[in-house]
């Protein structure tokens, strides 16, 4: 609602255009009701607001992962039938410290340390193509922006599920109630380092992305294996691994101990790369001239052939390197 709220005074401010979505799980029956709140609150401000529901195609127990992707699909095909540049979102720094807690316990690398980032792509694939995502309001706590929206005299509908112990994320949210302030504090500036680290790091890969040259008559793309040792080890690893997603077309990212095995096959020369492996429906292989190719890897049965297959998607690899706006730390 404070996103809502703030957008439509940006909105008034700036020119732009603005349209809101609410997606209905179908998994409360107060949702609905709730759904039509937000409605009433859009017609107030001027704002054309669309009701989405899921149609699920099985019942039963719903995971936060599971409800999270068919949000995020609906979101993404509903922006496109509307002709929706961007997607705002609305986490706050709590979801940052949230995130943080949840991703250290899994046991994350610096790289998810880092949090949700000001600025990404959808996480969902083909569905979300391009369609970048914004979070305006990290640099803002929960408590923040309900005192603002109390002075405005703005009401709101907290979540029942907020609550929800069954939740991982709830469950970190009560932990987080329980630390001091500096511990936040602390936590707050070591994610700080890290979204710096990575828009460090994501830049760097991003640049590599200019070597790229076409390698096959298929959309097939190489890379002089020189560039490996003008390279930092960890953008290395995200151009590597964000070119075999745009390669092989694949929802998620691949897993990190193939994606490792590939890493190591490459430092070490291994002549098995003349010949090629595959890695999360990509092929990879090496020329003798010296270059690192990636290409769509053919289905292991039944079509065979190329035409058949669809060719790599390359821009999908500048979108996922969006460097981070480090400037909604600053707000």
């Amino acid at each position: 609602m404070a996103l809502l709220t703030l957008a439509a005074e940006y909105r008034d401010a700036a020119g732009a255009s603005l349209r809101a979505v609410t997606i209905d799980h179908g998994l409360r029956t107060e949702a609905k009701d709730e759904a039509g709140f937000v409605g009433g609150v859009c017609e107030a401000i001027g704002v054309t607001h669309d009701i989405v529901a899921w149609e699920r195609a099985a019942a039963g127990p719903v995971s936060q992962d599971e409800a999270r992707r068919a949000r995020h699909t609906m979101l993404a095909e509903w922006a496109m039938r509307h002709g929706v540049e961007r997607i705002a979102l609305g986490h706050t720094r709590d979801d940052r410290l949230e995130t943080f807690l949840m991703r250290a316990r899994q046991g994350s690398g610096w790289h998810g340390l880092a949090g949700p980032m000001p600025n990404s792509v959808s996480p969902v694939w083909p569905e979300g193509r391009l369609m970048p995502l914004i979070r305006p309001l990290l640099g803002f706590g929960r408590d923040e922006l309900r005192t603002e929206l109390m002075s405005r005299g703005a009401n709101w509908v907290e979540d029942p599920s907020n609550d929800a112990t069954r939740f991982e994320r709830v469950r970190m949210r009560k932990l987080l109630a329980r630390m001091s302030p500096s511990a936040r504090t602390q936590a707050l500036n070591v994610m700080d380092g890290l979204m710096r680290l990575r828009a460090a790091v994501t830049g760097e890969a991003l640049a590599l992305l200019k070597h790229l040259q076409a390698s096959g008559p298929s959309g097939e793309m190489g890379i002089p294996l020189g560039m490996r040792a003008m390279t930092g080890a960890e953008a290395w690893i995200r151009f590597v691994e964000t070119v075999v997603m745009a390669a092989g077309g694949g929802k998620r990212a691949p897993r990190r101990d193939g994606l490792d095995r590939l890493l190591s096959r490459i430092a070490a020369s291994d002549p098995q790369l003349a010949r090629g492996v595959t890695l999360a429906g990509a092929r990879i292989w090496v020329r003798q001239d010296g270059f690192l190719c990636f290409g769509r890897a053919l289905p292991r049965r039944a079509v065979r052939r190329l035409d058949r297959i669809g060719a790599p998607d390359w821009g999908r690899a500048g979108a996922l390197l969006a460097v981070p706006d480090l400037r909604v730390l600053a707000v």
